[in-house]
Parts: structure tokens; sequence; C-alpha cells
């Protein structure tokens, strides 16, 4: 399986390398600069949010004092929050409140649903307006985020995973003609994808050829050249030599790196490491067990530069295993609804229409079921901090260099209203480009401004280095400047 960072600080022990990272290693390298290849990771939840239970709160439980605040001075520890699994992660998540799918009200032209309900979840990440008839696919020119991320970055697979399976209408990765890409279920066959049958593993005690100084001086003399021309021509034709010199000087590994600029650490995973962990749930205290095996499988395929793009979709509205959840059946939801009471369609569907002591019960126990989504969130952070990045010269983790986007399936207010304050963090490796650690509320929440999150989309092309992507999303809205460009106060 993937090297341990134990594992892997005893292979470079020997060396001055070894010697180097090896202080680092047992305790958590969040604070060093990442510097491995960035990977992206979306994960999906369902069931919606209430924005007031899902942000950090002061210590006297009121709103963060400004729109920019440091997570470390906020707390998710206050009666029923729902992130207060992700207290120990604070200082790398930024949690964005007032982020919108306004895409899905725009409605320019026919052919698509104008609202945000369950069939409009590729919305997430593809940025477009839903289809008219629910079904999934968004059209031509409209595929998700990670379709296009992995076909710009390369690699051999691009891993679609789900814990249960589900509908076509309900999938988070679409290709570049806006259709479905089946998830996968089975953490078995998700590993397949990625590793083959015959895949070996190279043998990290192999030693790699290090080309870096014979390109450096190549590059050096090259640069002895150009400059003595740039200096003989002037105007435009000056500035495109000097741009060819950056771009170069940019692409030429520093001393101690290996070929292509990046060191070469050791992939220990071979395609016989098949999981141990199928597809069947079964019950709701298995939904962490395939969670962890798909996080596994999406962690080793990143360290081995097998793929650089996933998506994970921890559950859908069915089935119902947050009906089973303990602290829900506890909160007093089989009173009001019975024995036989259904977390989706009676807590969910009731939520926005209770109130007094109903919707103090039902908040209750939907509160419960979303903070036990937060803590399998949690647990994907925790497997991929796990693993020590091969590609790293610096000791950092997967995690470290993975840009982690958490979404739900909803946004706050009832069924079909859901475009607005649509829960998002961020988190990961984002810390070269992205602000982490932060509160960043995006708007006046109870104002009818929206900020669309198609621009957050294009903040996380520009933290994988795609930043001639200025626009990502429904082909009638490129030219809005509302929907243009990043997401500046999330920008590092």
């Amino acid at each position: 399986m993937s090297i341990s960072r134990r594992d892997f600080a005893k292979l470079l022990g020997a060396g001055a390398l070894g010697a180097a990272l090896a202080p680092g290693f047992g305790r958590r390298l969040s604070a060093q600069a990442p510097m491995g290849p960035v990977r992206f990771l979306a994960v999906r939840t369902p069931h919606g949010v209430d924005r007031d239970w899902w942000i950090p709160r002061n210590s006297d439980g009121s709103d963060p004092s400004t729109p920019d605040e440091a997570l470390s001075g906020l707390s998710f520890d206050y009666d029923m929050a729902i992130l207060a699994p992700l207290m120990a992660w604070r200082d790398q998540i930024t949690i964005l409140d007032g982020l919108d799918t306004q895409c899905t009200k725009e409605n320019t032209r026919g052919g698509v649903y104008p609202n945000h309900g369950h069939n409009e979840q590729g919305t997430m990440l593809t940025g477009a307006q839903g289809p008219a008839d629910r079904e999934g696919n968004f059209g031509a020119g409209h595929p998700s985020l990670d379709f296009v991320l992995h076909a710009r970055l390369g690699a051999p697979a691009l891993l679609t995973a789900s814990v249960e399976g589900t509908g076509t209408w309900k999938c988070m990765s679409y290709d570049d003609a806006g259709r479905f890409r089946q998830p996968t279920a089975d953490p078995r066959t998700l590993f397949r994808a990625a590793f083959p049958e015959g895949f070996e593993p190279p043998d990290p005690m192999e030693p790699t050829v290090d080309f870096s100084n014979g390109e450096r001086r190549i590059f050096g003399y090259d640069q002895s050249v150009l400059e003595a021309l740039e200096g003989r021509l002037g105007g435009s034709e000056a500035e495109k030599i000097r741009a060819h010199i950056d771009a170069m000087a940019a692409l030429t590994p520093a001393p101690g790196m290996g070929p292509g600029g990046m060191f070469v650490g050791a992939c220990t995973t071979s395609g016989s490491d098949v999981p141990t962990v199928g597809q069947n749930v079964g019950s709701y205290d298995n939904v962490p067990v395939v969670t962890r095996a798909h996080a596994e499988v999406i962690t080793q395929a990143f360290a081995c530069g097998r793929a650089r793009c996933a998506t994970l979709q921890i559950l859908n509205d069915f089935p119902n295993y947050y009906t089973d959840i303990p602290e829900v059946r506890d909160s007093g939801v089989i009173g009001l609804f019975g024995d036989g009471y259904r977390f989706h369609e009676d807590l969910v569907h009731s939520y926005w229409g209770a109130s007094g002591s109903d919707l103090d019960t039902i908040r209750r126990g939907y509160l419960a079921g979303q903070r036990w989504a937060a803590g399998n969130f949690a647990l994907v952070l925790e497997v991929l901090d796990s693993v020590t990045d091969p590609m790293d010269p610096s000791g950092g983790s997967i995690l470290d260099n993975t840009i982690v986007y958490w979404h739900n399936e909803f946004g706050h207010d009832g069924h079909d209203a859901q475009h607005t304050r649509h829960p998002v963090v961020i988190a990961g490796g984002g810390g070269r480009t992205l602000r982490l650690g932060r509160y960043l509320r995006l708007r006046d929440i109870s104002s009818s401004d929206r900020v669309p999150h198609n621009k957050l989309l294009v903040s996380i092309a520009h933290a994988l280095g795609q930043t001639d992507i200025d626009f990502f999303g429904d082909r009638d809205l490129e030219d809005r400047a509302d929907y243009r460009g990043p997401l500046e106060p999330l920008m590092a």
C-alpha cells in the first residue's frame, strides 16, 4: 500500500535529504509550504444545511464580527454545531459563507430547470443550468471541473467514487458533452481503475537519474544568448524574449530535484493491493468504513501519480442511513413521526416549515445527521493527511498538496429553493494560492445579493495552475462580469 511517513523517513534517513526531513515526521506538517504537484478532490454529502448552525461562532455564540476572520479565534464547539468534527482541522480549512448557485436561477434558454433541487446537483461542479428533464445531462460544452482538470493535468485515471450507488440524475462528474459519469460504488473496482492488475511500483531503492544539473547548464547557455538578443532588440520583441526566459526558468529544476523538477519518492502500491472492503454498506455504521476505503484508494492513486483528480460522493438522500444514527433517533423525532420515520422525507422536508417545539425537535435530529456527515468528511481529511507525498521534498502529506472542495447537494432554504448560502469548505493544500484557516463571509447574508459559485470553480482551477481559465460554467453566462474571474477573498 502507499508508503507511510515513518517508512518514508527510514527510506531517506541515510542521505542528506533524509536527515533534513526526518525531524518533521511524527507531527503535522501543514505549516510547511506544500511543494508537490497539486491534486483536486471534490466531496459531496446530502440533505442541505441550516447556515446558522453551520458557521463558526465567537465564544459568546455570536456570528463572526467581520467578513474575514481566522478560524483559530472562532469555534465550532457550540450546541448542535454541524462542523464540530472539524475543530481539529481549522488550520487547513476555509469556510465560505454566502456562496450561491445563482446560475440555476438565470433561466436564459429553453430546456433548463430554473431551480436548485435534487436533480441540479451536477451544477456544483459544472457551473451550468440544470436540464429541464432533470435527468442529469447538462448538454454540450458543460463538463464538470474534475473532468476538465484531468484532461489538462494528465494522469492515467479520473476517479469517480460513491458510497452506495446513485442514480444518474445525482452524479458529480460530467464529460465534455455534459453527460453524467456513473460513479464507482465498490472501492475494489475504484482501485482497479487506478492500478491495473499487473501494476508494480518502482523500486524505491533504485537510484533515480537526475538530469537537473545538465538541464540547468543548457538553460544557462540559452539564457545568455537570449539576453544578448534581448539587449539588441527593444519594445514588444524584447518583452517576448524576456517572457520566454522567465517561463523556461520556471520549468528548470532546482538542485536536488528529480526529473521534471519533482523529487521522486516511493510509491509502494502494487496492482495486487486490492482493498478488502466492498460496496455493501448495509447499515449506517458501515458508511465510514466504505468512505475510508474509497479515500484510501484515492490517496494511494494521488501518491503514485495514477490520478490527479477525483470525486467522492458520500451517500445521497436514498438510502436513509441517517435515519438510524443513534443521536438522530434520540432527538425526539420518533415521537413526532413514528418509529418508521425517514430522515429525508420527514426531517429534511419538514424542517423549513416547522415552528415551536416541533422545530426544536426536528432541528436537533436534522443537525445531528449533518454533524455525522461532517465526521465522515473529517475522516477523508484524516486519510489524505496520513500518507506522505512522495513528490514533496518538504515531506508534506497528500492532504498538504490536494485542494479538497466539500459541498452539499442543497443550500440554505426549503425544497427546490436551495440555491443560496450553499455550504462549502475548502480544505488541504490551498495554501500556495488559496487562503486557508479562514472564515470568509462573501456577502450580506440577509440581502438579495448573490455570489455565483462559478467564481469558486475558477479559483480552484487557478490553484491547480490553470490561470488561463477566467470563467467556468454555463455557456450563456460567459460574458457576464459577475460570473467571471476567481473568488478574490479566497485567493492568497
